[in-house]
Formats: C-alpha cells, sequence, structure tokens
C-alpha cells in the first residue's frame, strides 16, 4: 500500500487487545457518508458502520488494530465525481500525509518523533486511556483555496500555534482556517466527556469492547 513503507513493519490484521484506547473518527471528506472497517485477527474486514459528512464516531479500540475506510457510494454519484472523491484516507500527523490505514501504535510512534515535552506527556496520558486521540478522514484530492494555501504555509512556521494566531491579526476567514489546519497537523487529544456521547456513539462504545471482549475468547479457544 502507498505511503506505508515509513511505517515500519505494519500487520493488516489485529494483533493483541491488551493496551485499550479511544479515538473519534471525523468524516471530513469533501462529500459524503464514510464506511469505517476493523481489520480483526484474520485480516478480514469488519464493518462498524458509517459516519456521516462532517459528522464523527467515537470508538474503543486496541493500540495494534488496525482501521481502514471507504467512501460510501450514493447511486446519484456521477462517474466522474466518483473517480475524483472515491478514495478516502486517515490524515497521519507527519506533516498531514495520508494513509489509507490507521492504527493506534504507529500513529502514537509519529507524534513521538515530534519531541515535544507537552505532547508526549499527552501521548502518554492518551495510552493511558485518560485522553481520547481525534482522527481526520479525508479525501485525497481536494483543490487548495487561496486561504488554504496561506495558511498551509503558516502551519510550517514553528511560531505559530494555536495560542499565537489571536495575535496574528488576521482576516476571520484565515484565523478560522490556520487555527483547523494546526489542529489536522497535529491531531488533537482531548479529554473525553462521557455525558456528551450521543446514543449512536454510545451504542458503538459497547458494541466495540463486546465484539473485542469475543475475539479475545475466540484467540484464546483456537
Amino acid at each position: 500500500m502507498e505511503d506505508l513503507e515509513d511505517l515500519g513493519v505494519l500487520q493488516m490484521k489485529s494483533q493483541s487487545s491488551r493496551d485499550r484506547v479511544k479515538v473519534l473518527f471525523k468524516n471530513e471528506t469533501s462529500k459524503g457518508k464514510v464506511k469505517l472497517i476493523w481489520l480483526n485477527y484474520q485480516g478480514d474486514e469488519v464493518d462498524y458502520g458509517l459516519i456521516g459528512h462532517s459528522k464523527a464516531m467515537f470508538m474503543n479500540t486496541f493500540l495494534t488494530h488496525p482501521w481502514v475506510c471507504r467512501l460510501e457510494k450514493e447511486d446519484d454519484d456521477a462517474e466522474e465525481e466518483e473517480e475524483e472523491y472515491g478514495e478516502v484516507f486517515f490524515q497521519w500527523p507527519d506533516s498531514g500525509k495520508l494513509r489509507p490505514v490507521f492504527e493506534a501504535q504507529k500513529f502514537v510512534e509519529k507524534m513521538w518523533q515530534e519531541n515535544d515535552e507537552e505532547l508526549q506527556n499527552d501521548l502518554q496520558h492518551f495510552l493511558n486511556g485518560q485522553l481520547r486521540m481525534d482522527v481526520i478522514i479525508r479525501n485525497k484530492y481536494s483543490p487548495p483555496s487561496l486561504v488554504d494555501y496561506v495558511a498551509n504555509i503558516l502551519t510550517d512556521q514553528p511560531w505559530v500555534t494555536l495560542d499565537s494566531v489571536a495575535s496574528l491579526e488576521l482576516p476571520a476567514t484565515l484565523s478560522e482556517q490556520l487555527k483547523a489546519d494546526i489542529l489536522r497537523k497535529r491531531p488533537l487529544l482531548t479529554q473525553d466527556n462521557w455525558q456528551q456521547m450521543n446514543e449512536h456513539g454510545a451504542l458503538l462504545e459497547e458494541e466495540s469492547e463486546a465484539d473485542s471482549d469475543q475475539e479475545e475468547e475466540n484467540v484464546e479457544n483456537a
């Protein structure tokens, strides 16, 4: 698979179910719903449902469990639109690189390489199940606007942070895009607020735990 060579050894099937982590998958594609798929212990695909456009899905998963995603095709999509928007990817933290698979352990390794003490502390809390990781799903090709272009240049400057954006006195549209790009290039780690989870997300969390427990039983009994 493309863009996976620099991840080292990445198994396209789930390994252990020891280290549980919390992830919020966010559909930020140009259009359409995204199907979220878990690769189980045999490498088989397990459909976990659809994430609506501009919506998100909470998931309990494990460090060495890989996920893939696909754009759900609409019956009225034109063939040229399907070719343009048909592929979707997870946005990784190394310069916003897009890859067709997500695995929490490799994802954390890429973030750890930034050698940011505060970030590494947050990552440790994530690994301990105390923080949630927000992971963005995007189309590979999206024609950039002038605002996108300028924001992308600014996010590569080490002195531009979320806290410093307000002091730059930028136009509101550019300021908001810059904040969004900063978050995209550094996946957001947040405290989980279970009181705000919707019924769909809470149900998926319970199903995820049940499936993982069942898989553990299957492995132990094999």
